[in-house]
């Protein structure tokens, strides 16, 4: 593979968009599309470093053809290497979750008008020790993080698990359609009806809804539990 497509391997691989890349990376937005479109041949050391960095790769992955450069930093347990014991209770411990089709922003607009979310055949594992859910609840999903309005609450790639339902169960944190838009937030009711929207990053906008307002917040479901 060429610098293109090792670019466009990894950044799909995340889920990321070219903005996203470009946001994390701190490299333009018109320098990640010219080298992904092909246009990478005058790529500076000081990008490469960059882009390397995020990706959690060494550099060397971008300028070899023998992918075995495809090294992370972290350091992983090989499943080789463990006991036949630990591996059994590793698998007493999963628990699978039924992913949706869509990602849910936090920041990162989810554009959804007309579009349906669904569920996937995709089952993700998680620890049953650290969640201790209602496993057995047909409405359980859980959802990929984009976008960064909930940090330090939810960055980025992680991951959301939610009952799904249209009903308010008091204040917390939940998935809700926002004008065509899949968003997780903070919802917080007031006694006198009003609703609050809230972001967490003060950096990105609230809102407040007044019981006359004409803008409406559909609720999806609620967040039971953020994997970070």
């Amino acid at each position: 593979m060429d610098l293109a497509q090792k670019i466009k391997l990894l950044r799909s691989e995340r889920s990321w968009t070219q903005e996203e890349l470009a946001k994390r990376s701190g490299v333009s937005i018109q320098s990640i599309k010219r080298y992904e479109t092909g246009i990478g041949e005058n790529i500076t050391t000081s990008n490469l470093e960059k882009i390397a960095k995020v990706f959690n790769v060494k550099k060397s992955y971008f300028l070899n053809d023998d992918e075995s450069s495809l090294v992370v930093r972290k350091s992983f347990v090989s499943p080789a290497n463990l006991k036949k014991s630990q591996k059994e209770q590793i698998a007493e411990d999963q628990i699978f979750i039924r992913k949706l089709s869509s990602a849910v922003g936090a920041g990162e607009s989810v554009d959804i008008e007309g579009v349906e979310v669904y569920d996937t055949d995709v089952l993700v594992p998680f620890s049953r020790m650290l969640f201790n859910l209602p496993v057995n609840e047909h409405n359980i999903r859980c959802l990929k993080v984009v976008g960064y309005s909930m940090i330090p609450m939810l960055y980025p790639d992680s991951w959301v698990i939610a009952r799904m339902g249209p009903s308010f169960d008091g204040d917390g944190l939940y998935i809700i359609d926002f004008g065509g838009n899949f968003m997780v937030k903070l919802l917080q009711k007031h006694p006198n009806g009003t609703l609050f929207v809230n972001s967490v990053n003060q950096e990105y906008r609230s809102y407040e809804i007044g019981p006359n307002d004409e803008i409406r917040v559909q609720i999806v479901g609620k967040v039971l539990r953020c994997v970070i």
